[in-house]
């Protein structure tokens, strides 16, 4: 059985971790975060936070005792008043003397290499007897990554895990290496016994620009049979652009050693997963600490989609020779995404709390009795309005309903009349008479062209490496497509249906001298001028709307639709709402809002309505 009272005291240490600083055992040491989002003006936003490292410790040490890094070119060691003689053609990289099996006599586990180069280490163990040590014999690394690049770099490691456990880790570094190819294999050895052997093994995924996986492991025997178990604590850490470098955070797998094989707890990984989403829960409902929530999900996410196969990309495969590791249905990721809406509701931040929201019911379970109803935190952020009256509009707006982002078929003009881009040209709506008379006004294009007219803004979409969203951007001349990744984690998915990954819903805002605002999967960014980078936006620029853009013809306002309604966004937030309209929030598209922010036109169906909402 679990201990359960080691497993309490260890949560109720992560939980305390998140209020106070001087935190040390379960958490690492605080160091600062400064959030990497562009506000008013395109300026960054430097919010200095204290932020602790999330780093689970399950009421085990983790103290692996580490091997002696051998001297260069050694085929015979005296180590420990031992002596050590490698096979033929090796020489020793990392070892380890102890009495392994309990007899009274000195035992060796060691790494060797050969004397040639370019292979991967190999693991030897040396069985001691009352004359010393017997001769190397080789244990077996099925699935390893072998090298075939004599420019990658090896490397190593060898250290003792638990009374009769050690932990071997083999890689290598190579440049141009793919997000799919192995890049490390990591076993426990099991010591005691006549014969050594691999009681646990995984292949780890190390895709480019990922954050940096790393795992410990214990080796203490969990359920009292006498056997050696193993416990892997695997973290994640750092990261590179366009995400801001993240805290350590780590989550807690562990097989138990049972006489029919190795069984799997199935109370982790969610477990520690759900006390990283308790500390998010806590700071959640608190203004000051709100901005770190965020941060802290991601890595949640980040930690689950790397150890879990339900994530799309797990970077922990082959686990005992199988595939990915299964996790189930997580209620942690479902906890996380509650916190999130409340944090983002605290900052006033109605877009991203509704996006957030959206999350948190795909993954809602009735089975979690510690979830609350998340949509009283955003109507508490943003007054609901009820009181409007709606027109349908006879003009039929021409809609594009390709991959590409576009700009929509509607607009308001400077008088608060609504302007409706038909193939026959554009009609002019009076919102409150319902007059449409064709408008001495040129149609707009549907396409996303730059100031300069040099690119083209052609699609947002998730390379199914579950690492971040890109934009995608192709030249009108003679010039190389341009891809962005954006600061957006994708959403999970089992699998990509299109080998050109999958699409994203972007929202183009306006582009002009500051760069491109679009709202990705509900995430408001700004992709630089240049198109080297993406930035968080904390707050809309006063670019000026393009037609067809969910922004009114002053730059003040944004209307943005939701599934709890339409969220406007400009001098105070509101969330719009009508009766005609409730049950189908979801599917309005090319919404847009005048300059008084009480007018708001969207498509629903393939049709145009126009509603006017009281002050």
């Amino acid at each position: 059985m679990l201990d359960e009272r080691t497993m309490r005291s260890a949560f109720t240490a992560i939980l305390l971790c998140g209020g106070l600083a001087g935190c040390t055992k379960a958490c690492g040491h605080d160091h600062p975060y400064v959030p990497y989002a562009v506000g008013e003006g395109g300026a960054a936003v430097d919010a200095a936070l204290a932020v602790s490292d999330l780093v689970i410790d399950a009421g085990l040490s983790f103290a692996e005792q580490p091997g002696v890094i051998a001297p260069p070119n050694l085929s015979q060691w005296s180590l420990e008043g031992v002596t050590l003689v490698a096979p033929q053609e090796r020489m020793f990289v990392i070892g380890l003397v102890r009495d392994f099996d309990g007899d009274g006599v000195k035992d060796a586990l060691a790494l060797v290499r050969s004397t040639a180069g370019g292979e991967a280490a190999q693991i030897v163990v040396y069985k001691g007897n009352q004359g010393g040590l017997g001769p190397a014999r080789s244990v077996d690394t099925p699935g390893a990554p072998v090298n075939a690049d004599p420019t990658c770099s090896p490397s190593q490691r060898l250290g003792l895990v638990g009374k009769r456990s050690a932990l071997v880790e083999l890689g290598f570094g190579c440049a141009g290496h793919g997000a799919k190819d192995p890049s490390r294999w990591l076993g426990i050895i099991s010591l005691d016994g006549p014969a050594p052997h691999v009681r646990f093994s995984t292949i780890i995924l190390d895709p480019p620009g990922a954050p940096t996986l790393s795992i410990e492991a214990d080796g203490s025997d969990r359920d009292g049979d006498g056997l050696d178990d193993v416990t892997l604590r695997v973290s994640l850490e750092g990261g590179q652009a366009p995400f801001e470098p993240a805290p350590k955070a780590s989550a807690v797998v562990r097989w138990f050693d049972r006489s029919a094989g190795m069984s799997r707890d199935p109370d982790e990984p969610d477990a520690s997963l759900r006390a990283l989403a308790s500390i998010a829960a806590a700071r959640a409902a608190r203004p000051k600490d709100a901005p770190l929530v965020p941060l802290y999900v991601r890595q949640l996410r980040a930690l689950y989609g790397a150890i879990c196969a339900e994530g799309g990309s797990p970077r922990i495969t082959r686990a005992l020779g199988n595939g990915p590791i299964s996790c189930g249905a997580s209620s942690a990721l479902e906890e996380a995404a509650v916190a999130e809406v409340r944090a983002y509701a605290s900052m006033g931040d109605v877009i991203r709390a509704a996006s957030a929201l959206d999350v948190a019911r795909r993954l809602h379970t009735s089975k979690n009795p510690r979830v609350p109803d998340p949509q009283t935190w955003i109507t508490q952020a943003a007054p609901v309005s009820s009181s409007a009256a709606l027109r349908a509009v006879s003009a039929i707006p021409q809609i594009d309903r390709g991959r590409q982002p576009s700009w929509g078929a509607l607009a308001f003009d400077a008088s608060g009349k609504l302007l409706v881009r038909t193939l026959a040209g554009v009609v002019r709506v009076d919102p409150q008479l319902g007059d449409e008379n064709e408008a001495d006004v040129s149609t707009w294009k549907t396409q996303v062209i730059g100031p300069d007219g040099a690119m083209r803004f052609i699609e947002a979409y998730s390379a199914c490496d579950g690492l971040a969203l890109h934009a995608t951007f192709a030249p009108t001349g003679d010039a190389d497509p341009r891809d962005v990744a954006l600061p957006i984690v994708p959403a999970f998915s089992a699998r990509c249906t299109s080998a050109k990954g999958e699409a994203a819903r972007a929202i183009p805002l306006a582009w002009g001298p500051s760069g491109l605002e679009v709202i990705v999967a509900g995430e408001p960014v700004l992709i630089a001028p240049d198109l080297s980078r993406a930035t968080a936006l904390a707050t809309f620029l006063d670019q000026a709307g393009q037609p067809g853009s969910p922004r009114s013809p002053s730059g003040k306002s944004v209307a943005f639709p939701t599934s709890i309604g339409i969220v406007v966004r400009g001098a105070k937030t509101r969330i719009l709402r009508a009766k005609e309209l409730d049950g189908g929030y979801g599917e309005l598209r090319d919404c847009t809002v005048s300059d008084d922010a009480l007018r708001v036109a969207c498509i629903r169906g393939g049709r145009a309505f126009v509603g006017v909402w009281d002050p």
